[in-house]
This record gives structure tokens, sequence and C-alpha cells, in this order.
């Protein structure tokens, strides 16, 4: 797979929620399901966060059809999502992945969309302001 830069970051709260369903319900498909998104990333720059795209990538898969649409649409599983991602933060897991955003700033480690949010407000309003030269 050739890995290309997309041209915007997105968000991955549902992706990781439909993973999990996968890893659930059709362990033996987890790789096939995590090459698929990867792809859907890196090579084909599709949105990650739209149920259907997420269903779609599952559709030949031995997991039940609308199960991942249902799970992501109402966010069913982003508490595990969630404790997971606390649970690498106490193990002192943070380094992996890291975010380099606006060819400014590297973001090391697991963080949530708001902490996103949040960074790329401030640096937006960094630049608007004169702070930075393009």
């Amino acid at each position: 797979m050739t890995l290309n830069p997309p041209s915007r970051f997105r968000p991955t709260k549902k992706a990781h929620q439909a993973a999990l369903v996968v890893e659930h319900v059709s362990p033996d498909a987890t790789d096939i399901y995590h090459d698929r998104l990867y792809a859907a990333i890196w090579t084909e720059e599709k949105d990650i966060e739209d149920p259907e795209l997420l269903s779609a990538l599952a559709g030949d898969l031995a997991v039940p059809t609308g199960l991942i649409e249902r799970v992501v649409t109402n966010d069913e599983l982003w508490p595990a999502v969630t404790s997971s991602m606390e649970r690498a933060h106490a193990w002192g897991a943070t380094g992996t992945p890291s975010w380099v955003i606006d060819n400014k700033l590297m973001v090391p480690g697991l963080q949530d969309d708001e902490f996103f949010e949040r960074v790329i407000k401030r640096l937006t309003a960094i630049r608007d302001e004169g702070g930075e030269s393009e």
C-alpha cells in the first residue's frame, strides 16, 4: 500500500468504534478490516467517520448487516474507546501516534478530538494575528 498524507486530518472516533465491532464479532477479520481502514485513510482519503463507509468496509465480513452503522451512529462503543485511551495514558503510552499540525507543531500520543480542535483553533488564531508566517 502506498501511503499518501491526507489533505486534512479527520477524526477517528467512529472508526475506532467500528474496529471494535469487527474485533468482537468477527475476530478473524480484524486485520482485514484494519487494512481497509488504513487504505481508506492513507490511500483513498475517504471520510472514516461516515457510518455507511465504515459499514461498507465490512460488507463481506462476518459482521451482521447494519451493526457497525448503528453502533457508530449512536456512539455505543465510545465509552470503551475512551477507557482504552485512559488505560494507555495511565501506562505512559503517549508517544504513538504523533501528529504534525501545519508543519509546525508535533502532538505526541493518543489525544481526543477536542484536544485537536483546541490546538488547531489556537494555531489558527496565532497565524491570523500575524504571529506566524506561512
